[in-house]
């Protein structure tokens, strides 16, 4: 093998090489950091209050007059929306429909008011949202539960601090404090009021409205309103930004549609994913270039050797082993590229995600496993695709001397 070696390794040219080394380079470390910044940016979309999946939107449909009936989506239009390939799932907000009255003491003050208790399917909601008060309350309860978790806007508070404690000469509350406020939520039945103790668990600031838990709002409707119309007024959506498509804002236009909540998010979101897909886009095209540009090298390199392939085949040496040393020089070559550039992807990376997180509190820097992970593969693919396009130049060459003879 090294007799093979001394022979064919004759006539390589350098430049050549090194050309295809710089340019694949800059290709790797291009798709690399694309690749990173992928899973990095998802740090933004779970950091900080998160009472609702990242990308949401909250549908609801115009009221066209004071007359009209109730707007509500019917099954075949969730379906419609559910069809959408950049939706990744629909839910229906269900709403009390009873009255529902709270209240709670303040020191001197008692509070109490008309209220609107709304609920999301609890896949909607995660566990890291932004809690208040004891942070091991179970967001579960059904009608008989002894504490009834509740989840309020942000601007419920803001409004009460900035607003109604400040013009009365009222203490302000801290998120903390809030949650250890006991509520009494009433529910006046036909049977009767129905009151519950109730503790605020967490706060949002994504969906303007009270929230319970899903299994305790559909058994309150099912035994104190059995009759009545529960078809969704609204919805909620969770986007994929990894494959949005602007058609969905153009289908809730051409729906006549009103978006609430997260829908600039949503848009930049989808924006800067699309921004560092063509990144990597970008940096792939600079691998494949330098990948054909190996391919000539190689190929010129075979053509120049062409002679003394032919004899070593005359020889007795097989096809698979003549090729052997091409396929090794192009898989070394194709191994140091990409080893270098996952180094440097892992030794610039921290720098640029030190500045993210001065920056930015919610950010958080995803391990750098995957750009080890698709260094690997990407040396899989080339090497495997330079081997191929070696074997079948060698072998064409020998089959031809066949002919020959």
């Amino acid at each position: 093998m090294k007799l093979l070696f001394k022979l064919l390794r004759q006539n390589i040219s350098l430049g050549q090489i090194l050309g295809f080394v710089l340019i694949n380079l800059v290709g790797g470390l291009i798709v690399l950091s694309g690749v990173q910044g992928y899973k990095d940016f998802k740090s933004f979309s779970t950091g900080g209050d998160q009472i609702l999946s990242a990308g949401y939107l909250v549908v609801t449909k115009p009221v066209e007059s004071i007359l009209a009936e109730r707007p509500v989506f019917s099954e075949d239009e969730i379906k419609d929306l559910e069809k959408l390939s950049s939706v990744s799932s629909v839910g229906e907000f269900v709403a009390s429909q009873i009255e529902v009255k709270a209240s709670f003491a303040l020191g001197q003050a008692k509070l109490s008011s008309d209220i609107f208790l709304e609920a999301v399917p609890d896949e909607f909601i995660k566990d890291d949202y932004s809690a208040v008060g004891n942070e091991d309350r179970v967001w579960d309860a059904d009608l008989d539960t002894k504490l009834l978790p509740v989840i309020l806007p942000r601007n419920y508070l803001n409004l009460y601090n900035y607003g109604y404690a400040a013009a009365n000469g009222l203490p302000q509350i801290t998120d903390d404090l809030l949650g250890t406020f006991p509520l009494r939520i009433y529910f006046d039945t036909e049977e009767g009021r129905v009151d519950y103790n109730a503790m605020v668990c967490g706060l949002t600031n994504k969906i303007n409205t009270i929230l319970v838990p899903w299994n305790f709002m559909k058994e309150l409707n099912e035994k104190y309103a059995p009759d009545a119309d529960c078809s969704p007024s609204r919805l909620i959506l969770t986007t994929d930004a990894g494959d949005f498509e602007d058609s969905l804002f153009e289908y809730l236009d051409e729906k006549g549609y009103v978006m609430e909540g997260d829908s600039s998010h949503v848009r930049l979101q989808s924006f800067i994913y699309g921004i560092l897909l063509v990144v990597i886009v970008v940096g792939f095209l600079f691998s494949l270039m330098a990948f054909f540009l190996l391919v000539v090298s190689i190929l010129l390199l075979i053509e120049k050797n062409k002679e003394k392939i032919v004899n070593l085949f005359s020889m007795g040496y097989s096809v698979r082993k003549i090729a052997m040393v091409y396929q090794l020089t192009v898989l070394v070559i194709d191994t140091f590229v990409w080893i270098v550039a996952a180094l440097l992807t892992t030794i610039i990376y921290p720098y640029f995600s030190a500045m993210m997180q001065e920056s930015s509190s919610d950010f958080v820097p995803a391990s750098l496993w995957q750009v080890w992970l698709v260094s690997l593969l990407f040396i899989l693919l080339f090497s495997v695709m330079h081997g191929l396009v070696v074997y079948r130049q060698v072998r064409k060459h020998c089959k031809c001397n066949e002919r020959g003879k």
